[in-house]
């Protein structure tokens, strides 16, 4: 487990499902007894009977690992990522053989800038200063673009979805932690799901594949660090691309090492870096601030302006809202609204698509923060049974529940077009990687400073049509399939059955 992780963190505590472990191959040995002793290192050591002594090798768990097995579920699902941390960058950057390359999303900025004083501008000096300058890193990016790519692919698969005669709505993948929940406790649901990636993966294909062409190296010696609000991103990172028939699936992942803001605080102190001093690059003191976005990406980067400015809606990336933005530019021959519609807790609402003459709804959108909403979201587009009847106790319980029709409309994700889930109450910003308040400041208050940080980034112009079509440029270049890029694949994880590993199971 992460370091800087404990059990008092996790805000949006889920039980597990069942015991998370690792199949240990079991070597075939001979019948003499053995026993195991520590030696004076601190060593694991089997003793056979007649003296000889044999190193054990400590038990690992990957990441994989932890994907693959129907063990514990929390909202930030952080146990097990030795391979994605501060010490592991330090040791690949002393180790010195490959190239490094950074990305950073807005969320984490915006978290960077509450932690030091500053504004977001302020802080991109200093992360170009601290990782080119100081880390030697070759290159740093925003995750602006990805994220724009992400959110025009999602316009278009929830299009596409309705089209296909979907019914009900369409879910989000962004967040991993949600990925993770619905893959182990509700496979059903999964069919629902968006296959689009996430800005971190999008980013990190592009990124590596230009830095590859820029620096004249193989793809396995670029290093890509990704800077992000939680700790399941990690897990994101580990997830392997499906491997289709006939092709081998990729061993170089297009992210290598995920940490957080608060990682990141923890890297400056423990290598002694004053974040703050620039000193060591006069020119970063009056250079203007696009001119160093261009400096500190690859030179064919597109969009420099994309990949540093932020969208509107949500501080998660705005899918919801921009779904609609999107809807709302195809009827433009109409005049429409978008009314925001409230939950029944401030982690949920809705934003409706509406004709202002008719009153018809054109479309909806849900945003749906935090497991608990999650859990009444997913127990609501359970299938029901062939044949299953509604007990009387039941719709008892619903007709006290209705409301009168003069009443206030409140909102229901599970009667929306598509539903923007994120794990963590509050949504990204609030991730469970993001630096925790400080002195004494109340977190809901450190939370909506973080937030106001996030909106102070300017709103990015650009166009679908131009950005389109560069990405069937890149596809083309690099030879990546435009499937490669933009989409994932789900899978339901199976639970075991052995009544050995069932009874480890228990509840915590």
């Amino acid at each position: 487990m992460s370091a800087l992780l404990s059990a008092d963190d996790l805000n949006d505590f889920i039980s597990p499902g069942l015991a998370c472990i690792k199949p240990v191959p079991v070597t075939k040995r001979s019948a003499e007894e053995a026993e195991i002793q520590i030696d004076s290192f601190g060593n694991p050591l089997e003793v056979s009977i007649d003296g000889t002594t044999t190193t054990l090798s400590a038990a690992q768990i990957s990441l994989s690992d932890c994907l693959a097995c129907s063990g514990c579920i929390t909202s930030a699902e952080e146990v097990l990522v030795a391979k994605h941390s501060h010490n592991e960058l330090l040791k690949a950057l002393k180790g010195g053989e490959k190239h490094f390359v950074a990305s950073i999303c807005h969320q984490s900025r915006a978290s960077l800038a509450t932690a030091f004083g500053l504004s977001v501008e302020q802080v991109d000096k200093c992360l170009v200063n601290l990782f080119v300058n100081r880390l030697g890193f070759k290159y740093i990016v925003g995750t602006g673009l990805g994220r724009k790519l992400s959110l025009l692919s999602e316009s278009a698969k929830i299009n596409q979805s309705k089209a296909d005669g979907v019914m009900g709505p369409i879910l989000s993948s962004i967040c991993p932690g949600w990925v993770c929940y619905a893959e182990k406790t509700h496979p059903y649901i999964l069919p629902r799901m968006s296959t689009v990636k996430s800005p971190q993966q999008i980013t990190g294909c592009i990124l590596k594949e230009l830095s590859t062409q820029a620096l004249q190296a193989p793809r396995e010696q670029v290093y890509h660090l990704s800077i992000m609000p939680c700790f399941d991103k990690k897990l994101e990172a580990a997830r392997p691309e499906k491997q289709e028939e006939g092709h081998e699936a990729e061993e170089d992942p297009d992210v290598d090492c995920v940490i957080t803001a608060k990682e990141l605080i923890q890297l400056l102190e423990q290598e002694g870096f004053d974040f703050l001093d620039t000193s060591n690059d006069p020119t970063l003191q009056n250079v203007e601030i696009f001119a160093l976005y261009t400096r500190a990406a690859p030179p064919a980067w597109p969009f420099i302006h994309q990949t540093w400015l932020n969208n509107v809606g949500s501080s998660s990336g705005g899918y919801g809202l921009n779904y609609l933005l999107a809807l709302q530019a195809q009827n433009s021959h109409r005049a429409t609204t978008i009314r925001r519609i409230e939950g029944r807790n401030s982690d949920i609402w809705e934003l409706r698509l509406v004709d202002e003459a008719s009153g018809e709804s054109l479309g909806s959108a849900a945003i749906v923060n935090g497991f608990r909403n999650i859990q009444n979201l997913v127990r609501k587009l359970k299938p029901t049974p062939v044949g299953a009847k509604i007990g009387s106790l039941a719709s008892a319980r619903r007709g006290r529940r209705a409301k009168p029709e003069a009443e206030a409309p409140v909102a229901d994700a599970s009667k929306c077009d598509y539903v923007e889930i994120m794990a963590c109450p509050s949504g990204c910003i609030n991730g469970g990687g993001q630096v925790s308040s400080k002195n004494g400041l109340n977190d809901k208050v450190w939370i909506q400073e973080t937030e106001a940080k996030y909106y102070s980034i300017p709103i990015a112009e650009s166009s679908a049509v131009e950005i389109a079509q560069w990405v069937e440029e890149f596809c083309g270049h690099f030879k990546v399939e435009e499937t490669r890029l933009l989409h994932t694949y789900f899978m339901k994880v199976e639970q075991p059955t052995d009544p050995a590993v069932v009874l480890l199971g228990a509840k915590w």
